[in-house]
């Protein structure tokens, strides 16, 4: 039975369903059996709709959600990426870890209240869609950065440091560790700067500023191909706007522009 709804966002494979014009399709007049899950992080009543076999009748195109970060609008990006990891978390959970017994959907009574949650039957253990918290950090050295090349990326692009937050370990420690690990240097003056939902698969960023402290540059080679200190005005390929870590480095550039030096790159 379809659910009422304003907008469906249609999910296969961890890719969303877009027009030739690479916008996302809401409505499409035939559909085979998915699985319909709403959106909560948002005001609408918006849904998600899983789908395994082909759509009916249409030209759906299937592009991945990296791609739809850089060409949605804030709104659609939320959206989607929400969509996009309850379709992560649906199909990862098929079978209660505890006991083995099949999951299968949603109870009826969850999805009215919007309650995203797969219930044991057997044992009464409950499964909710997983967030990673994650912090973000750049470092900064009077009007330079700190910026590093991940050695798990395929590009040029030198970004802010990031790593997992540990079990019993505060957001401001897990800064503090990875930090030294990564670049092997001590950093102080920690002030939160803001977060973002990262759905590869389920993230939540936490971005910092940091001031350098103390300590040389020493890599975590299994990490970090290169890591250096950049001048504003002389910065390396970074990473795209739409991202925590191109947000990190554009307020850094700002306060840069407000005392005299002004970055010149894209």
């Amino acid at each position: 039975m379809q659910p009422n709804f304003s907008k469906l966002w249609l999910v296969k494979n961890g890719s969303i369903g877009v027009d030739s014009s690479g916008n996302p399709i809401h409505e499409v007049e035939s559909l085979r059996e998915g699985i319909y899950l709403p959106l909560t992080a948002s005001d609408s009543n918006d849904y998600a709709l899983l789908l395994k076999d082909d759509l009916v009748n249409s030209d759906v195109q299937w592009v991945s959600l990296r791609e739809c970060l850089f060409e949605f609008n804030e709104q659609q990006i939320l959206s989607a990426s929400q969509a996009v990891q309850l379709s992560h978390w649906f199909y990862s959970h098929r079978f209660c870890s505890c006991c083995g017994t099949a999951l299968g959907l949603p109870h009826a009574e969850d999805l009215k209240r919007k309650e995203m949650v797969l219930r044991c039957n057997a044992c009464d253990s409950n499964y909710y869609p997983r967030v990673s918290p994650c912090i973000i950090v750049l470092i900064k050295k009077e009007k330079s950065c700190l910026l590093a090349r991940h050695k798990r990326s395929h590009t040029a692009v030198y970004t802010t440091l990031a790593g997992f937050i540990e079990a019993g370990e505060s957001a401001e420690q897990a800064v503090i560790r990875e930090v030294r690990e990564e670049v092997g240097i001590e950093v102080n003056n920690l002030t939160f700067h803001s977060s973002q939902s990262w759905p590869f698969p389920g993230q939540l960023m936490l971005g910092f500023y940091a001031d350098y402290a103390d300590g040389e540059i020493s890599l975590q080679e299994e990490e970090i191909v290169d890591a250096n200190w950049f001048e504003s005005t002389n910065l390396p390929e970074i990473p795209p706007s739409g991202t925590i870590a191109r947000r990190l480095i554009d307020g850094f550039l700002e306060r840069c522009k407000s005392q005299g030096e002004e970055y010149s790159g894209v």
